[in-house]
């Protein structure tokens, strides 16, 4: 499946589960008020189903929701609902990796900087255990600088509005390297394969 129609499809079953869930929302107390029902516990029950909703909708806000911006050789990146800003220095991005496909990609950014990014975190073994692709490229470059020190990040949120955002590191952060994950990721981003053929 191309890209952009993936993503127009995924807008639209965002889009029917919110009706669905606005609807269930204003229907379920309705017709309990039109029951004239007494009971305290229905309504206790009603409550409680309507919280669900609530939570049900800002998890699918959440899970969804990723804004970038790209200025002055830096992205500004905000994923989720709830987590703070983050940037990303375009020159400190060493190694970019994908790991899973689809709503389910994560992309992985190694840089040599964490400035003003919290979410950033030094690599250890563990992670390093975790993508052999990106430990490769590690020890590459650790065989270039050993005193270096390395951070990563990993892009959970936004569906498939990852691949946009993949596609943008790609063509901004020129002195990065990919892992071939990442490049036939960022091959999916540009239209070049489809999902049915990765794998």
């Amino acid at each position: 499946m191309e890209i952009n129609r993936a993503l127009k499809r995924i807008r639209k079953k965002e889009n029917i589960f919110f009706i669905i869930m606005g609807i269930l929302s204003v229907l379920i107390p309705t017709l309990a008020y039109l029951a004239n029902l007494k009971n305290t516990f229905v309504y206790v029950y009603i409550a409680i189903i309507e919280f669900l909703i609530l939570i049900a909708i800002l998890a699918r806000i959440n899970i969804c929701t990723l804004k970038f911006k790209y200025y002055n050789s830096r992205f500004k990146i905000r994923q989720g609902l709830f987590l703070r800003e983050s940037i990303i220095l375009c020159d400190n991005v060493a190694i970019v990796h994908t790991n899973k496909d689809r709503e389910e990609l994560e992309i992985i950014i190694v840089t040599s900087s964490k400035f003003r990014n919290k979410k950033a975190r030094p690599i250890v073994k563990g992670f390093l255990k975790r993508y052999p692709e990106v430990e490769r490229e590690y020890n590459r470059l650790k065989k270039i600088n050993e005193e270096q020190t390395y951070y990563f990040q990993i892009i959970r949120n936004g569906s498939l509005r990852k691949y946009i955002f993949l596609e943008n590191i790609y063509t901004t952060c020129v002195k990065s390297a990919y892992t071939p994950a990442a490049i036939e990721s960022i091959k999916i981003a540009r239209g070049q394969i489809n999902f049915n053929e990765r794998g």
